[in-house]
């Protein structure tokens, strides 16, 4: 082969055979290059880290049940976490039956002592809340009020709720002002507080100073001709006889309808005190004890005070 030859053959392909133009060329590694592989594995490194910092940490999560992912740059959505729930509180309302009754105590020992107070003291000593049961604020200053403290013990609640009086005029008033208004539930839960013989004498005896329809009256004459339901009556007959007061089916004893002969008006009629005074009253209203005829009349007493009536407008009851 010529020189010339060679020379052409040298220059004119490459290591493959292929025209020099062609080739394809082998950079070099610059010192850049190196540093930007090794950028590479860090990144690669520390992705990996990052990930298996974020399995850890979602492994720890879900052994605690709410998991944490405010800090969570994770590309999965995950789901949101559970939202807490208090424990729900029980609506029912435990009843206190043990002494001392304090604030926040409910139940029917409660309103049992409140009842007694309200029977007592009257409305005024609860006037917002009543006997509702509840030992709140308004008990708390009633008991302040009476100087009984600030709790109720057993000892004081049988005071006055089993041994207690009641306030014989305050009752003797509202029983009154139950029959004029025809208040018939106010009437029967003031004969509630009478427990025996005893409490209904003593509230009679106040009772009869006031006038019924210018007429005084015995309590359980008061109360009978006051309402005129049937039903009515029968609930305040069985009042009565829960006192003690006895009842033969015509008449009532100890201080209500006694052993002597009443009368009692057939229909609207007026009774007179003198030839000048008189008053109107109702059908069926006990008016006292007979006494006497008198021509046209019949003469009666009432509370140590006597009366005339038209003997038509009235009948004897034994």
């Amino acid at each position: 082969m010529s020189k010339r030859n060679k020379h052409r053959t040298k220059k004119g392909k490459g290591l493959n055979g292929l025209p020099q133009s062609k080739a394809v060329a082998q950079p070099k590694k610059s010192s850049a290059t190196k540093w930007a592989l090794i950028g590479l594995g860090v990144a690669a490194t520390g992705a990996l880290s990052y990930f298996c910092f974020q399995y850890w940490k979602k492994h720890k999560q879900s052994s605690n049940e709410i998991p944490d992912t405010t800090n969570d740059t994770s590309s999965e959505s995950a789901p949101p976490p559970p939202k807490y729930q208090a424990p729900k509180q029980s609506s029912e309302v435990k009843e206190t039956t043990n002494f001392p009754l304090t604030k926040g105590s409910k139940g029917a020992l409660v309103k049992a002592f409140q009842e007694a107070l309200i029977a007592k003291y009257g409305k005024t000593i609860l006037p917002k809340y009543g006997a509702d049961g509840d030992f709140g604020s308004e008990m708390s200053a009633a008991l302040k009020k009476l100087g009984l403290g600030e709790s109720v013990t057993e000892t004081t609640y049988n005071l006055f709720v089993k041994g207690a009086s009641p306030d014989y005029a305050t009752v003797a008033k509202n029983l009154y002002m139950a029959a004029v208004t025809k208040d018939f539930n106010k009437a029967i839960s003031q004969l509630k507080t009478l427990r025996n013989t005893d409490d209904y004498k003593a509230v009679s005896d106040v009772f009869v100073n006031y006038r019924i329809g210018s007429v005084r009256q015995t309590l359980v004459n008061g109360m009978l001709n006051s309402f005129s339901d049937a039903k009515q009556k029968d609930v305040i007959r069985l009042a009565f006889s829960n006192m003690g007061l006895k009842y033969d089916g015509n008449k009532w004893s100890l201080n209500g309808i006694d052993n002597s002969t009443q009368i009692i008006t057939i229909q609207s009629t007026r009774v007179w005190k003198n030839p000048k005074t008189s008053v109107g009253v109702p059908a069926n209203m006990v008016l006292g004890k007979y006494i006497t005829n008198r021509g046209a009349y019949t003469l009666f007493r009432n509370d140590e005070h006597y009366f005339l009536v038209e003997t038509q407008h009235v009948k004897k009851y034994n």
